[in-house]
């Protein structure tokens, strides 16, 4: 029907003037009774800040719904099951957590004339934050989905963390006769060093001599956490997250750092006592929690009991403890006391999404851990990035990684770089090429600012 955009950098107020937009179309077009407004992100993050957004506008009262482009489709199939089987026989929305396939069946169902009338009468208007993520099947849903309602949408191009070419999002918004915003400034942000570093990055360009002695190089894992540690005794900061590019389980320098941090006091270089030890918790990933209840559930294979799942369960709380809860609940419901592994695996795949999805991620008197990528359009008052050797992607992949990081920071951002001190510093070459004379000497270890 219509579609208005924004493009800008990290921190130009991209989401803000989503929320102001719509609030000037509700002046225009408001809404009917049993009409509601559907936000639209790529991740959950997103998707809460989304919804906190939204919350704020008494002229929905409530009156909406911040879904994920895979909650909404898994939603749609479900929804339009008898049509769904006619496409993909074989999909059960009850128990996939192949979202691919999902998204797939629900961009062909949206073209559907009975299945777009229906969101267009719940749904007229559509706001899609983050909409640079969307590809592949998940763009032709915000596609069909334009087609029928009003969609506002805001995107940009170099906040694709996983570039492949130009981003078909960006170039179908550019090609359409939407009106089109272009922003700029950050808001988010008065730092010097931060506004000049990101926008080295956004220009292909190496931000080393930016940054400063925010930058720091890491002989080894212990020298990291003692400069990690150090920061965060002088900062004294409340709201602080680690970023790394990938997990610790695919980066053994991550993984030590992290460990020494939480494992015992630490005595950094320049405190006169020891500091820690610290509560980091990283934020859940569904894979590792899938996996400790594969393990905890060891005859899952084969199908088990409810003794068994109560037994195994017993005392353990999250995910574990909801699927506890879930195999009771069918055994009152239906007398069931014997599941089989198709079951409980589909099972612990909807509890999983649920708690990703709603579950708060604030975290009182801890710091929080996450990947880049988890971080996408949040906020957070210091950002300590963790820059290991294993990154993987090329050098423009890399600079959208780092320029992601060090815009989520409000006041602070300090970045500990892996060295090998056989080598020449990584600090000397892209995307950092920090100034010879300004690198830390690897033989005095990390020094934080």
């Amino acid at each position: 029907m219509s579609l208005e955009y924004f493009e800008g950098p990290a921190g130009c107020g991209k989401t803000y003037q989503l929320i102001e937009a719509l609030k000037a179309h509700l002046v225009s077009r408001p809404l009917s009774e049993e009409q509601a407004v559907l936000g639209l992100t790529y991740m959950h993050g997103s998707r809460r800040r989304m919804h906190s957004r939204l919350a704020t506008l008494s002229s929905l009262r409530g009156r909406f719904l911040a879904s994920t482009v895979d909650s909404l489709a898994r939603s749609i199939v479900w929804r339009w099951r008898t049509l769904a089987r006619d496409i993909d026989p074989l999909l059960d929305a009850s128990e996939a957590a192949d979202f691919e396939a999902v998204c797939k069946v629900a961009a062909i169902l949206l073209r559907k004339e009975i299945v777009f009338s229906w969101l267009c009468v719940r749904y007229p208007i559509v706001v899609v934050d983050e909409f640079q993520d969307c590809k592949g099947d998940r763009l032709k849903i915000v596609q069909a989905i334009e087609s029928c309602c009003h969609v506002i949408a805001a995107a940009d191009e170099f906040q694709d963390l996983q570039p492949n070419g130009s981003n078909a999002a960006v170039a179908w918004l550019h090609a359409s006769e939407g009106k089109k915003t272009v922003l700029s400034g950050n808001h988010r942000t008065k730092q010097a060093v931060l506004l000049q570093a990101a926008g080295h990055l956004r220009l292909s360009q190496d931000c080393g001599i930016a940054l400063g002695n925010t930058l720091m190089s890491g002989r080894n894992a212990n020298a990291a956490a003692g400069g990690v540690a150090r920061t965060l005794c002088w900062k004294q900061c409340k709201d602080v997250v680690i970023l790394t590019p990938t997990r610790p389980e695919n980066s053994r320098f991550v993984h030590d750092v992290v460990e020494r941090l939480t494992s015992k006091p630490i005595q950094p270089r320049g405190i006169t006592k020891p500091v820690g030890p610290f509560r980091v918790v990283w934020e859940s990933n569904s894979i590792e929690e899938k996996s400790e209840i594969v393990s905890t559930l060891a005859t899952m294979a084969e199908g088990t009991t409810l003794q068994e799942i109560q037994d195994r369960t017993a005392g353990g709380a999250g995910a574990l403890g909801d699927l506890r809860e879930w195999a009771e609940r069918k055994y009152r419901m239906k007398g069931q006391v014997r599941f089989s592994a198709v079951e409980i695996s589909a099972a612990a795949d909807r509890i999983l999404q649920s708690r990703r999805a709603f579950l708060p991620s604030e975290h009182r008197g801890i710091i929080r851990a996450m990947t880049i990528s988890q971080a996408k359009n949040r906020e957070f008052e210091g950002v300590i990035v963790l820059w290991p050797f294993a990154i993987g992607g090329d050098l423009d992949s890399q600079r959208r990684r780092l320029y992601n990081a060090l815009t989520r920071a409000h006041n602070w951002a300090v970045v500990f770089v892996q060295d090998d001190a056989r080598k020449a510093s990584r600090l000397l070459g892209p995307p950092f090429s920090k100034q010879p004379q300004a690198v830390v000497a690897k033989k005095n270890g990390t020094t934080a600012n």
